[in-house]
């Protein structure tokens, strides 16, 4: 067996939202959060906040490669209806065990992405552990994006978060894959 693993997309936060957005340090769920419920953007499932805290801006997908060995990228605007593009805009990442997006296993999706740098259905070969995806946008819009933060959601897969309020650095896991892994990798998808 393998894991993939996807790590904080930010290199200096703190875990602010997890099923239920986080109070402080004495949630009556600490773990959890327990104010009020946490909801999604785009379908996926176990959204995790990231509150920015200082630093780089840049949000990146950071991955165990060479588990992980190529992605497929989806940017739309899927999250914070009436809001401008910065705080709408997701980028949905699906997971591969080769290069040439082979053997497809998971995804992960990025809500409020500001200057994107990947494109919509496009697959990139990845030649290290992270992929620049863009940055965190300044400002607010309503209850939808109430500071800067990263809102993570994901498709199969185990969350591994830590708890409410737990500081974060780039190689602090947060979504986490298991799978049987093939015994070589095709040279392109027809094989």
């Amino acid at each position: 067996m393998a894991t993939a693993y996807v790590r904080s997309p930010i290199s200096n936060g703190c875990i602010s939202g997890k099923t239920q957005y986080c109070c402080g340090v004495c949630d009556g769920d600490v773990c959890n959060g327990s104010c009020g419920a946490h909801g999604t953007c785009a379908g996926g499932t176990s959204p995790v906040d990231i509150a920015y805290i200082s630093g780089s801006l840049d949000l990146y997908l950071r991955v165990n490669y060479p588990t992980i060995r190529s992605i497929k990228t989806f940017v739309e605007l899927r999250c914070c209806p009436g809001c401008a593009n910065q705080y709408r805009r997701t980028i949905k990442v699906e997971l591969y065990e080769c290069p040439n997006a082979i053997y497809y296993i998971g995804s992960v999706m990025y809500a409020h992405v500001d200057n994107p740098q990947v494109s919509n259905n496009t697959v990139y070969n990845l030649t290290s552990s992270s992929k620049w995806l863009g940055t965190v946008p300044a400002g607010a819009c309503g209850g939808c994006y109430t500071g800067r933060h990263s809102h993570m959601e994901r498709s199969g897969g185990s969350t591994i978060a830590p708890c409410c309020a737990v500081g974060v650095t780039t190689s602090t896991n947060i979504y986490s894959w298991t799978f049987t892994p093939h015994a070589y990798c095709p040279a392109s998808a027809d094989k």
